[in-house]
């Protein structure tokens, strides 16, 4: 099995089981851990919308609370996109280490070696940031806690938590009561969402080192060292060569398009939903900085916006690499030499060119993920963030 291949599963299973989301054994303890998320899920997400019971805000308090609902949204289909395709996560796994075992013992390992080493070091270096976030974060929510026993006044300052959350009972009596749940609320959908995407990562790379491969296989199917051997055998290399290559592609190919259809209904809404949240986000930053409403609210709203916008960017930057490794496979068989190549041969690369299609992942059908759609979405938003601000003035 691939090196790099290895740790990164040792790292996926760690962060699925913390998740929630293994797709294998699942004993009594990881089904109440299921559902103690689900509790959490949704005691979120209603508990953002009873303040609009119980107080009365104007237009940014509005959309600072819609913002955080949306976001909860989409910790919630990201979760349990997952949650409901345990198969189809399973099939990744195994997909995935057939690939590494079809090519055991060859050079194409250290094709598998270089794309998923680069899966595996993000992966840790988005688990080390989350390690380091999460505390910073609490102790901001806790500052006034803190600033009354460092630096004491007559009176205690106020608490107020970032997610504005009801519960009914006294914000300031049970204060860690509302702390712990808005932290415990957060840290679960954010561990989910960083395992999701690592995963989908690591899916990517590993796709992306298949086409590499095929590429590969493709170029070195008519080489001079080939020409010099017997026709026979000349032929039945080429003819292997190029069927591994078929095989390969196909398999591939139609793996990432039954992926991409089963959960295409969970992650389009979401990037709608991503839409709005950064269109929100964007206003309540540019008042922020307007009004210089206090450093911890712009440092909040940044924080929440590049999260967001690295998190889209990420996702439309994989599709891009896909996509572009997918047309490497065509171009690979144009540029190969097939001109001296044996007849038989020749005929399956003129069928080939004009068969291999690139792949582009299309979100239902009608959002196509790349860097120009990560455009289109940055555009949309600020168009949608305009259009807020001027119905504010």
């Amino acid at each position: 099995m691939v090196v790099a291949g290895a740790r990164c599963l040792k790292l996926h299973r760690t962060l699925f089981i913390i998740a929630g989301l293994w797709p294998y054994q699942k004993p009594f303890i990881w089904q109440i851990q299921a559902v103690f998320f689900f509790g959490a899920y949704c005691s979120m997400f209603f508990c953002q919308f009873t303040p609009f019971l119980t107080t009365t805000c104007n237009m940014e308090c509005i959309l600072k609370r819609f913002t955080y609902i949306c976001i909860t949204v989409v910790f919630i289909l990201n979760y349990y996109s997952f949650y409901f395709n345990s198969e189809i996560v399973k099939q990744m796994f195994e997909h995935m280490q057939f690939d590494w075992k079809l090519f055991e013992n060859s050079d194409a390992m250290k094709i598998f070696e270089e794309y998923l080493f680069d899966s595996y070091i993000l992966a840790y270096s988005l688990c080390f940031f989350f390690v380091l976030a999460t505390p910073c974060a609490t102790i901001i929510e806790c500052r006034s806690v803190i600033l009354d026993v460092i630096i004491p006044m007559n009176e205690s300052r106020s608490n107020k938590l970032e997610v504005d959350i009801e519960f009914f009972i006294n914000k300031e009596q049970y204060f860690f009561l509302y702390l712990v749940s808005e932290v415990v609320g957060v840290a679960i959908g954010c561990w989910s969402v960083l395992s999701t995407l690592t995963f989908l990562t690591t899916v990517v790379k590993h796709s992306c080192a298949t086409y590499k491969i095929v590429s590969y296989l493709m170029q070195n199917t008519v080489t001079v060292y080939m020409l010099q051997r017997p026709v026979v055998q000349r032929i039945q290399y080429m003819h292997r060569n190029i069927c591994l290559s078929i095989y390969i592609h196909r398999r591939t190919l139609e793996f990432c398009k039954s992926l991409l259809l089963s959960f295409n209904i969970w992650h389009f809404p979401t990037v709608l939903i991503g839409i709005l949240s950064l269109s929100c986000l964007l206003f309540r930053l540019y008042n922020a900085v307007m009004q210089f409403n206090g450093f911890i609210d712009i440092l909040m709203s940044s924080g929440f916006l590049f999260g967001c916008f690295l998190y889209i960017l990420m996702a439309n930057f994989l599709a891009q690499s896909y996509t572009d490794h997918s047309v490497g496979v065509l171009q690979s068989t144009i540029t190969c030499i097939i001109a001296v190549a044996p007849l038989p041969i020749q005929k399956l690369f003129l069928i080939m060119q004009k068969c291999i299609r690139s792949h582009k992942v299309i979100l239902g059908g009608l959002f196509v993920m790349s860097i120009e759609g990560f455009s289109t979405l940055v555009t949309s938003a600020i168009s949608y963030f305009t259009v807020i601000n001027a119905m504010h003035l």
